[in-house]
């Protein structure tokens, strides 16, 4: 129950009439005691209907002015009360309504004042939303719409990157990907935050080497008929190449979206009409930069950048002799990491193109480089290569007989030039084979 002082202050408050709501939020006597009126409230009282009339108020007269939140640091000081901490307790309570305009609230005061939420507080309410974002909720829009609030500051963008916040956004994307039902609304509002959050350098630089952003964002384009999520996209493309100050991170990100099909898409739009004008700026400066990139690019860079973004193809390169010939002693550099990543897609790949392409690629790399039979030993990777041998799929079987066959020969290349009609002795290829094992 509320007393009849608090009931005829509100009768009072909630008006319809904004000058007298307007006059008593400025008022020296009065200010302050409406704060702690309504603040009285919520702590006070256990009634459903009359917290979510209260909480309702609350982001009813914020959004009138956004200066009101002011008022609400200023009681805080005055009382000594940390209103974060009063309101996040409500967060966690059953219904669904108010706990969801509580979080509106706490984000209004965390970005409308010129004071910021301290950062246990902050911290906090972030991992409540990463955890609201996981779980099935009907104001996940609203959820996203308060985190792109926040991330128009540059300190709260980088602790929830500290949080790890990014996986859950590129695991949704991932995710909606393969559901039946229409996702367009939510795609743009959870890729709006990520483009938000490539704002800052820092995440910039990282977000593609982190959490892979690229290749699920390119998946999205190719398939949404939306033009307010292509236009997102496109804008975050834009940040990824943009802000990074590191020259390599902006290659290596031009390089993932060549491989991702991104410059076919920005050509046949570039072909049309585009009427919006932001649409055109961040399409021309997308084009520019992969157009340059394109002169440049190696076969190795793009091998590289295919096989460490786990998408592999049968691209020209795993077959070609040239590339293979010409990179195969490359595939050592960085501690024998490339040759490191191929035995870890074998491992943990469930795709059997995949797995199949890997086993070519392991067998090219033993052909053409003279010690590779010793990598693959030292690595330990032949029970691995060997076990794809009763593998399901018979492509990914014939792939690694193959592999396998190329481990057990020495001097593959002599053995591959030679007419297994004029062998010396007259001994058939195939016996020679055998005797090479």
């Amino acid at each position: 129950m509320i007393d009849k002082e608090i009931y005829e202050f509100i009768n009072r408050f909630d008006c319809n009439n904004p000058a007298e709501r307007e006059r008593i939020l400025t008022h020296p006597s009065e200010k302050l005691e409406c704060i702690k009126t309504l603040m009285t409230i919520i702590q006070k009282v256990s009634k459903l209907s009359t917290l979510q009339y209260t909480v309702t108020l609350i982001d009813d007269f914020l959004i009138e002015n956004k200066n009101r939140v002011d008022l609400f640091h200023q009681y805080s000081r005055k009382y000594k009360e940390n209103i974060y901490q009063t309101l996040a307790k409500m967060l966690y309570l059953q219904d669904e309504y108010l706990v969801h305009q509580v979080a509106r609230i706490l984000t209004k005061l965390a970005c409308w004042s010129g004071e910021r939420m301290p950062e246990k507080e902050f911290k906090d309410l972030i991992q409540w939303f990463i955890e609201r974002l996981i779980e099935k909720n009907p104001f996940k829009e609203t959820l996203c719409r308060c985190l792109q609030m926040m991330f128009r500051i540059d300190l709260y963008r980088m602790v929830f990157y500290k949080m790890d916040g990014v996986k859950q956004f590129v695991k949704y994307l991932d995710a909606s990907l393969g559901t039946a039902n229409s996702k367009d609304q939510m795609q743009y509002q959870v890729t709006c935050c990520l483009w938000l959050l490539t704002f800052n350098e820092h995440i910039a630089t990282r977000i593609q080497a982190g959490y892979k952003l690229i290749p699920v964002l390119a998946d999205i384009l190719n398939a949404t008929e939306k033009e307010k999520v292509k236009r997102i996209i496109f804008a975050t493309f834009r940040n990824l190449l943009e802000k990074p100050s590191d020259s390599d991170v902006m290659k290596e990100n031009c390089l993932c979206m060549l491989q991702c099909k991104v410059k076919k898409l920005i050509d046949l739009l570039l072909q049309s009409n585009i009427e919006d004008p932001d649409l055109s700026d961040d399409l021309g400066f997308l084009n520019s930069k992969l157009e340059t990139l394109v002169m440049d690019v190696t076969s190795f860079d793009e091998y590289t950048l295919e096989l460490t973004s786990n998408r592999l193809n049968w691209s020209p390169c795993h077959k070609s002799d040239k590339f293979w010939r010409e990179n195969a002693q490359r595939l050592n550099e960085n501690n024998f990491y490339l040759v490191k990543k191929l035995i870890d897609i074998l491992k943990q790949s469930n795709s059997p193109q995949t797995l199949e392409i890997a086993l070519n690629d392991i067998g090219e790399y033993v052909r053409y480089y003279s010690r590779g039979k010793n990598v693959i030993e030292q690595l330990d990777a032949k029970t691995t290569i060997m076990s794809m041998l009763t593998h399901e799929d018979t492509n990914v079987k014939h792939q690694a007989l193959l592999c396998v066959q190329k481990l057990m020969v020495h001097h593959w290349e002599y053995l591959t030039k030679l007419d297994l009609n004029e062998t010396p002795g007259g001994q058939s290829g195939a016996s020679i084979i055998g005797t090479k094992a």
